[in-house]
């Protein structure tokens, strides 16, 4: 009787049917996923606190209908950018991808290697060219221009301003150049004068004015009020800084050493014969 039926057309026509008809309900279900956007509660208030970060304030009914919006019309072209494939050998998503590999690997090392106050200190005193505080001046200023500075005019000036006189109002902003400088670093002066401007600070005396000394603008008399020179702040005012600064260097290592444990796992060949110069392309034995 059981070998009939197992014989039997018509079940073996079910049976086919019912796969099919598993076949065909298991596809309906992923289709309807891959078509399904969900925006839940976690989506939602990551959007409005993005949208806080940049306006300063909380998005209105309108502002969030936008966000929602924006955010269906970029999943629905995110997700059939992936099924036509547009991804593949694209150098954005490559760059934007590996970037993110390059975070993780940053965050991995500093959750499993929290930095502590000796370190800083350590790092802090081994890097005092990082941190040492760079020469820099406090000062007063009046600009000549080039055609405007005669020795005679220049001369009064320097008499005048020597005799406790205030600045004159047609020197005040010239070309839109502050009189009053508060303490900047010579780099920074250098940066904003041209030439060897803070060269010539270093040779005025301070508390007096002098001068003139040459900048990109044409002639200028100094008064410098304070001059600090080069010297290594107390750890405990920089504190902040040099975490930055030991944060951003330990991610540096950290990159490479995940770059380097997995690069192990591949084996690169480099196929190209025209390479142009002397250049090292291996990067492990066959």
């Amino acid at each position: 009787m059981l070998n009939r039926l197992i014989r039997e057309p018509f079940l073996h026509f079910m049976a086919l049917g019912g796969l099919i008809f598993a076949a065909y309900f298991w596809l309906e279900q992923e289709q309807d996923s891959d078509h399904r956007i969900v925006v839940d509660q976690q989506d939602l208030d990551h959007l409005v606190n993005l949208w806080k970060l940049q306006w300063k304030r909380d998005p209105g009914p309108g502002d969030v209908q936008a966000l929602i919006d924006r955010y269906v019309r970029r999943e629905v072209f995110y997700r059939e950018a992936l099924r036509m494939n547009l991804d593949h050998n694209d150098e954005i998503i490559k760059k934007r991808l590996a970037q993110k590999m390059e975070a993780v690997a940053i965050d991995l090392s500093a959750l499993m290697h929290p930095v502590t106050e000796e370190q800083l200190r350590e790092y802090f005193h081994r890097r005092e060219d990082l941190f040492k505080l760079p020469q820099a001046y406090a000062f007063r200023q009046v600009l000549l221009l080039p055609e405007e500075k005669t020795e005679e005019q220049m001369q009064d000036l320097l008499t005048a301003l020597r005799q406790g006189e205030e600045i004159p109002s047609a020197r005040r902003q010239k070309l839109s150049i502050p009189n009053q400088w508060p303490l900047t670093a010579t780099q920074e002066l250098d940066n904003a004068f041209g030439g060897d401007f803070a060269q010539g600070l270093n040779k005025l005396p301070t508390g007096k004015w002098g001068g003139p000394i040459r900048s990109g603008y044409g002639w200028h008399l100094v008064l410098i009020e304070r001059k600090q020179e080069p010297a290594m702040p107390d750890f405990e005012q920089v504190q902040d800084f040099v975490a930055q600064q030991y944060e951003y260097a330990s991610g540096i290592k950290a990159q490479d050493r995940v770059y380097q444990e997995l690069l192990a796992k591949y084996q690169v060949q480099v196929t190209a014969e025209d390479i142009p110069g002397a250049i090292n392309v291996s990067f492990a034995e066959e």
